[in-house]
Parts: structure tokens; C-alpha cells; sequence
């Protein structure tokens, strides 16, 4: 919405009558409250009416800072699935929560041939202000644990400290439907937690689950990038494609002739188990699909890849890209608050 300015020259408004005289004063009284009328017509809509000015005023003007330092403190170390590693971050993970006014539960599983590994996915609810049978529900998950290499910074730190910021920036607001925060474990041992998850969900559960938004990777890439998933419900990521626009935040879908165009591949990450239940998927991550094999694999056309390499540290990371992965954050973290802040099912 663009609004006009009232322009003065000379110290006084333009009127067409004498400065100074009676009909002028008179006049600028009517047209000071005119002009009062319509500034608080505009703000009546502005408040109202998404898009506007004043909808994007109310945006925290540090979007994306918390999220930045929860990746800092996570991505200390590697966490492989299956080792202490990987339960001291599930246990930071709960810790964060737990900060923020919710009451982390441990889904825990075993994995490997012999069921010889052991894992545990982090999970919190935040119910409607009106939950009753059949009430519309969203996953929003990332995965916490890493590969060997690297200490799993952009991999995937950076996509749990989103999904912790928008966690927390939600508490205290009354929502019209259930949303359950997910950190999986053992998603680089083969999507292992979100696919226990999904298969312990009531066939009650996965028809009212109307989409479930998945981070990972988010803070190396040349592009920030939201996906739909292979079963071609999109309805959740063309609503963010609109809000990002909306919003001028740099988030784009990719146009591969490889796979069809805005839709990512199954078994890439978590989103993958509820694609195939035939829930609507929202994948995030940054990388560039333009580049390589143009299947996303390359992140960036200057340093290559970062993931699954000694390079994924945060330190690194800034070195090579500067700034990048604040810009990153802040971008994700406002998209899918002001989605799920503005979400009417």
C-alpha cells in the first residue's frame, strides 16, 4: 500500500488563498482533519488488512538472532546417531525448551541390524486455545544429530535453532489449531527418528496433520530454498511463497528440469515419511540447484559444498561467507512465524 505525503513549500500548504487570511486558517483546519480522517482510515486497514505496512512494523526487529546463537551452542562438536554426543544435544535440545515455557518428552528408538544403536526424538506440544477431537494439527521438525565430520553447523544446527526460535516466539500466542515441535534424532543414520515418529502416529493424528515444515541446512547455501514434496500437496508452500514475497524475504523454489519444479526428491531429509502418509510437506534448506548436477547437492558455486565435511563449523562457515547465515536465519525464522502467527485452518 502506498501512501501519499501532504507537501509544504514555502512553510505553508498550498491552498489558493491569501496566507494569513481567515479562509485560509479555515481551510487548513478542514484539511487538517481530512487529512487526520484518512491517516486513521489507513491505519484502521493497515492493522487489518495483511500485507500492509504496519503488519510488517510489528516484526521483532531481531528475527533470527536467537536462532544464530542456539546454532553457536549446539554445533560445538560432532553428534553422531547412537552416541553420548548426540543425547547431550537431545538433552540441550529439551533444555531450550524447557526455557521457553514448554515440557519436552523423549520419544526414544533403537536403530542398527540389531537394534544395537539407540536414539531419541525431542518433542513438545503447544495444543490450540481450543483443542477438541479432530482439531488441525502441524509438525515442525529439524533434525539435531551430524555426521562424523565437522562439528554440523549449517547441517544441521542451524535448522534446529530456527525451529527453537519460532518455538519460542509462539508460547505465549493463542493459535487456532495444535502444533508439535520435533528435534529427530538419527537422521544421518537414514531419517531414523521422523520415520519411527510418523510410524507411531494414529491414523487419527496423520488425517488432521494438514502440514509439517521441515529444516535442514539453512545457513551455507547460495539460495534459501522452500520445496513441496513428491505426493504434490502444495498448498502450505505456495502460502509461504506468497508471505515471502510479500515480505521481500529471498526465498525461492527451484526450477530443475531433473525433478519436477518446486517439488524436492523423497529420502533427502525428515519430511520424507510424512510425504509418503500423504501429508503436505514444507521443506527448507539453502543450497543451489543451478549449479552441478542440478539436484541441490552443491551448495555453493564459489566453495562448493559444505555439509558432511570438516568446513561445517560456524567459525568456518563466516570466514568463507560473511554474514550469510544471520541473513539466512533471519529470513526462515520470520517466513514461518508470520505463517504459522497468521495460519487460519
Amino acid at each position: 500500500m502506498k501512501v501519499g505525503r501532504l507537501y509544504r513549500r514555502g512553510g505553508c500548504v498550498r491552498t489558493g488563498v491569501p496566507a494569513g487570511s481567515s479562509k485560509e486558517r479555515e481551510s487548513m483546519s478542514r484539511l487538517q482533519k481530512l487529512t487526520a480522517c484518512c491517516m486513521t482510515v489507513l491505519l484502521l486497514l493497515a492493522l487489518t488488512v495483511p500485507g500492509t505496512l504496519a503488519a510488517q512494523v510489528v516484526l521483532p526487529t531481531d528475527m533470527g538472532a536467537p536462532a544464530y546463537s542456539y546454532t553457536a551452542e549446539l554445533a560445538v562438536e560432532p553428534r553422531v546417531a547412537g552416541t553420548g554426543a548426540e543425547l547431550n544435544a537431545a538433552h540441550k535440545v529439551a533444555d531450550w525448551f524447557t526455557a521457553a515455557g514448554y515440557e519436552p518428552e523423549f520419544q526414544k528408538f533403537v536403530f542398527g541390524q540389531r537394534g544395537q544403536y539407540h536414539s531419541q526424538n525431542v518433542i513438545v506440544r503447544k495444543p490450540a486455545v481450543n483443542t477438541v477431537a479432530g482439531t488441525p494439527l502441524v509438525v515442525v521438525g529439524a533434525h539435531y544429530d551430524s555426521v562424523a565430520v565437522g562439528k554440523g553447523a549449517d547441517d544441521n544446527a542451524s535448522g534446529v535453532a530456527a525451529m527453537l526460535e519460532v518455538a519460542a516466539r509462539l508460547k505465549s500466542q493463542e493459535l487456532p489449531y495444535d502444533i508439535v515441535f520435533i528435534a529427530f534424532g538419527a537422521e544421518e543414520a537414514g531419517l531414523k527418528g521422523s520415520k519411527y515418529y510418523v510410524g507411531k502416529m494414529s491414523d487419527e493424528d496423520k488425517a488432521r496433520t494438514i502440514a509439517m515444515i521441515n529444516f535442514d541446512s539453512l545457513i551455507v547455501g547460495d539460495f534459501c530454498y522452500i520445496h513441496a514434496g513428491l505426493n504434490e500437496k502444495t498448498w502450505a508452500r505456495d502460502e509461504m511463497l506468497g508471505i515471502a514475497e510479500e515480505y521481500g524475504l529471498p526465498i525461492i523454489t527451484h526450477g530443475s528440469p531433473k525433478y519436477p519444479a518446486g517439488l524436492t526428491p523423497n529420502e533427502f531429509s525428515d519430511y520424507t515419511a510424512f510425504n509418503k502418509a500423504g501429508i503436505p510437506i514444507v521443506a527448507f534448506e539453502a543450497t543451489n540447484w543451478e549449479i552441478g548436477n542440478l539436484d541441490g547437492y552443491e551448495q555453493t558455486e564459489e566453495y562448493g559444498s559444505f555439509w558432511h565435511t570438516a568446513n561445517d563449523d560456524l567459525a568456518i562457515i563466516e570466514s568463507k561467507l560473511p554474514g550469510r547465515p544471520m541473513e539466512h536465519l533471519s529470513a526462515y525464522t520470520t517466513l514461518v512465524w508470520v505463517f504459522l502467527r497468521d495460519l487460519t485452518p
